[in-house]
């Protein structure tokens, strides 16, 4: 019986976990071992644990350091993400998904500050009619010439 082998060039993948209950914790065999930083794949629910525990800690009147949140904030936020889904992450992991988070929120806005664009609530996507999103693509060719 023939085993195949995962070349050492392949790029290196965590699947992303649909659910809080599909979440597994880290195997060795997901550590890219050649690797100085590990790339995490987040899911929902990480994004969820990563999410309330920062707010938790803003909230109860911790203090923010002056450029943005401080490591004892993104400590909380690691212990979250572990205890909540089994998933090790480290601090720049986290800041790296707030980076992103912050530019999808900004994406969002944009879009909702623009006529036609809606929020479902029972879901939280944003929605349009047709005409609204057309007008909205024929903007995004027309900046990209």
């Amino acid at each position: 019986m023939a085993h195949s082998r995962q070349s050492s060039s392949a790029p290196f993948r965590v699947p992303r976990p649909t659910t809080h209950s599909d979440v597994e914790e880290l195997s060795s065999t997901q550590v890219d071992p050649n690797s100085r930083t590990r790339h995490v794949r987040w899911s929902d629910a990480m994004d969820g644990c990563m999410i309330t525990a920062l707010l938790h800690q803003v909230l109860s009147s911790h203090k923010r350091s002056d450029n943005g949140l401080s490591s004892f904030h993104v400590s909380k936020a690691i212990e979250s993400v572990y205890n909540g889904c089994g998933v090790v992450v480290s601090d720049k992991n986290v800041r790296a998904r707030l980076k992103t988070i912050k530019k999808e929120y900004l994406e969002v806005r944009q879009l909702l500050s623009m006529s036609g664009f809606g929020l479902d609530p029972s879901n939280g996507r944003v929605t349009a009619d047709i005409l609204a999103w057309k007008e909205y693509l024929k903007e995004i060719a027309l900046y990209r010439q």
